[in-house]
C-alpha cells in the first residue's frame, strides 16, 4: 500500500484537498503549529498531493492533528479537512496499524475495547441515588458517556465528571422526564473512530443500539458534545434503519427556558466559557450555552480572546496527541480565561474539563493557573427552579 493509491486519491477528491490555495491560513491558525510543534495543516496537504512518496512524514503528522477544525473555519477554499484526517485515520489503521501515540498507555482505548464484548457485563449505575427518577425502559433515554469511568481514572486531579452525569439527571427530573440509563450501555466510541480504529467503533455502535431498542428508546438525550457527535452523525452511518432521536440536554433546557415557566436562582460570580470543538464549530452550538447563562442573574459572562466558533480548543483530542505542546495549548487558554477577570470558567464537555484541570495542576508551570471549573449542565441544575415556586432543584449529591 503506498499514499498515491486510488482509495486515498478517493479521499482527498471527496474532502476538497485539490481546492486548496495553500494560502497558509490554516497552518496559521492551527493551535499545535503555534505552540512551536513541527506540524503544518499546509504541508501536510502538500505533502498529500505532490509527495504521497513521503510515507514518513505523512503517516507521523497524520496523528499530530488535534481535529479541532479551527483551519477548517478558516479556509477560504472549504478543504475538509478534519473530516480528511479522520477518513486517513481509518484507512491507515485497516491498512497498516497505525493509531496514533495514545496517552495514557492506550488505558482509556483500552477499556473501550473491552466494551465492544457482548458477553462483558458492567457495574456502571450505582451511582444512581435515591432521588434520582430513571428506569429502564421508556421512550426517552440519557446517555451517560464514559463520565463513570473518567471520574475514577482521573481522580488524582480532582475532576467530578460523574456530577455533570447527576445533574443531568436531575435536570431531566426537574423536566419531569424519567429517563432510561442503561445498565450495558457502551462507551460511544468517539476515541477509538478518531485514532481511526474503524471496527471496534462500528461495534460499540451496534452494541448501543441494541440497547436502545430492547428499551423502547426513542429520543436519546446526551450532555457530552462528543457523544452528541456520535449518536447523531456517526452511529446513523453504521445502523441501517436508524431511527434515534438525538438531542443535547442544553437544547432540551433551553426550550423549556423559552417557553417560560422557569426561572433562576442569582449568581453573582463572574465567569467565561470554554467553546468544546464538538460543539462549537462542529454543532454550531454557539448562542445556546450563552443563552443559558444570560438567564442566571447577576452572573457576567467575560468571553476569552478567543471564543464561539474560533475557539481555541482545549488542547487533545481522543486521548491521542497528548504531549507538551498540547499543554502549552491548556495554559494559553487558562491564561486567556483568567485575562477576562472571571473567576469561574464553565465548560461544556468532561474532556475539556479534564485538560484544562490537568494543566491547572501542572507542577512545573512554575506559576498559579488555578481556577474553579464548573459544567454548564450543573451551573444550570443548581440554579434552575419553576417561576411559580420559590423553591430550588435540590443541590447534587
Amino acid at each position: 500500500m503506498t499514499l498515491d493509491s486510488p482509495e486515498i486519491k478517493r479521499i482527498i477528491q471527496e474532502r476538497s484537498l485539490y481546492m486548496c490555495l495553500e494560502c497558509g491560513k490554516c497552518s496559521a491558525s492551527c493551535p499545535r503549529m503555534l505552540t512551536g510543534k513541527e506540524y503544518s495543516p499546509r504541508l501536510m496537504a502538500h505533502k498529500l498531493m505532490v509527495e504521497p512518496e513521503d510515507e514518513a512524514f505523512i503517516e507521523h503528522s497524520l496523528w499530530e492533528c488535534l481535529t479541532c477544525g479551527l483551519c477548517e473555519e478558516r479556509c477560504p477554499s472549504g478543504v475538509e479537512y478534519t473530516q480528511l484526517m479522520l477518513e486517513l485515520r481509518i484507512h491507515l489503521a485497516q491498512a497498516k496499524g497505525l493509531m496514533g501515540e495514545r496517552a495514557h498507555d492506550g488505558a482509556l482505548h483500552s477499556w473501550m475495547r473491552m466494551m465492544t464484548s457482548p458477553e462483558m457485563r458492567q457495574n456502571r449505575l450505582e451511582w444512581i441515588t435515591p432521588e434520582l427518577r430513571v428506569t429502564d425502559r421508556g421512550d426517552t433515554a440519557f446517555f451517560t458517556g464514559c463520565a463513570p469511568y473518567f471520574d475514577i481514572f482521573f481522580a488524582g486531579i480532582e475532576v467530578d465528571t460523574l456530577a455533570i452525569v447527576k445533574d443531568s439527571i436531575r435536570l431531566l427530573n426537574f423536566l419531569d422526564i424519567t429517563p432510561v440509563v442503561m445498565g450495558e450501555e457502551r462507551c460511544c466510541g468517539h476515541d477509538l473512530l478518531w485514532s481511526g480504529d474503524q471496527e471496534n467503533f462500528e461495534t460499540l455502535c451496534r452494541l448501543n443500539y441494541q440497547e436502545f431498542q430492547a428499551a423502547g428508546v426513542k429520543r436519546v438525550v446526551v450532555s457530552c458534545p462528543e457523544c452528541y457527535q456520535v449518536l447523531s452523525g456517526y452511529m446513523p452511518q453504521v445502523i441501517e434503519g436508524f431511527d434515534l432521536e438525538v438531542i443535547l440536554l442544553m437544547d432540551l433546557v433551553g426550550e423549556q427556558v423559552r417557553q417560560g415557566g422557569v426561572s433562576f436562582k442569582p449568581l453573582a460570580r463572574r465567569v467565561t466559557f470554554q467553546d468544546p470543538c464538538r460543539l462549537g464549530r462542529m454543532a454550531d452550538h454557539v448562542r445556546q450555552p450563552r443563552f443559558l447563562l444570560e438567564q442566571i442573574p447577576r452572573l457576567t459572562l467575560g468571553e476569552m480572546a478567543s471564543h464561539g466558533r474560533g475557539s481555541l480548543c482545549c488542547g487533545n483530542s481522543a486521548f491521542v496527541n497528548c504531549d507538551a505542546y498540547s499543554k502549552r495549548i491548556q495554559v494559553t487558554r487558562l491564561k486567556e480565561a483568567e485575562a477576562t477577570g472571571a473567576d469561574m470558567l464553565v465548560t461544556a464537555c468532561p474532556k475539556c474539563m479534564i485538560h484544562l484541570c490537568c494543566a491547572m495542576r501542572d507542577p512545573h508551570q512554575g506559576e498559579p493557573l488555578a481556577m474553579e471549573v464548573c459544567d454548564l449542565i450543573s451551573l444550570v441544575a443548581e440554579h434552575i427552579q419553576w417561576a411559580q415556586s420559590e423553591k430550588p432543584l435540590a443541590a447534587s449529591q
